[in-house]
């Protein structure tokens, strides 16, 4: 059985890129569309590779496109996420869903709240600012997926850590809560499902941009 030299160099790019899954098989699916019509018009499939150029030369190119969009959605994933879990926790605490105890909060709960708003309020404002930056052509995208990788997995410790350790010092005021707000179970479980999603998402951000396309790892 003879291969397919277009398949089969195509089957050979798609495995050396890392990157968005949607994006990635749209750029596979053009590259096959595009070799099939130059060997159509070249009158010879391997002609039409070999003009196309090996996978070491062309999928550095691909790479640095998938890198800049993982880069672009973790950004913009952060941009989102930590500002709302700010402005959502501190309406909850404003409105006694976060803490219902009798008198004021104890001094390791207010503490670890501070933190947790600073380390949101840090990973919104750099996030913003790795926005922006994919959205120019000079910046190497792997080191903005390695930064916003970074940042929002260094978030994501910061904040999820400072809750379980809050929740956990004041046992008895957490059940309490639990017990006596409709609000507080379902928004701790968005906000560990939101924290996920960033754990999630960085990984991916700081796998591509570790990926070398020509070594194939």
């Amino acid at each position: 059985m003879t291969t397919d030299p277009v398949d089969a160099h195509v089957r050979a790019l798609a495995r050396a890129l890392r990157g968005p899954r949607g994006l990635r098989r749209s750029m596979i699916a053009e590259t096959r569309d595009g070799l099939r019509d130059a060997a159509e018009a070249a009158g010879c499939p391997a002609r039409a590779v070999r003009e196309f150029g090996t996978v070491a030369e062309l999928a550095p190119h691909f790479q640095a496109e998938l890198t800049a969009a993982q880069a672009r959605r973790t950004a913009l994933l952060l941009a989102v996420l930590f500002p709302a879990l700010l402005l959502g926790w501190n309406l909850l605490w404003s409105h006694g869903v976060a803490w219902t105890g009798s008198g004021p909060p104890p001094p390791l709960v207010t503490a670890l709240s501070g933190v947790q708003d600073v380390a949101s309020a840090v990973v919104g404002v750099l996030a913003v600012g790795l926005l922006v930056a994919t959205a120019r052509r000079g910046p190497d995208p792997r080191r903005l997926a390695l930064g916003a990788g970074t940042v929002g997995l260094a978030g994501a410790l910061v904040c999820g850590g400072t809750a379980v350790v809050m929740n956990v010092a004041n046992g008895p005021a957490t059940l309490a809560m639990l017990a006596t707000q409709p609000l507080a179970g379902p928004s701790m479980l968005l906000s560990g499902l939101a924290l996920l999603a960033v754990i999630v998402t960085t990984g991916r951000a700081l796998r591509v941009a570790a990926h070398d396309p020509v070594r194939g790892h």
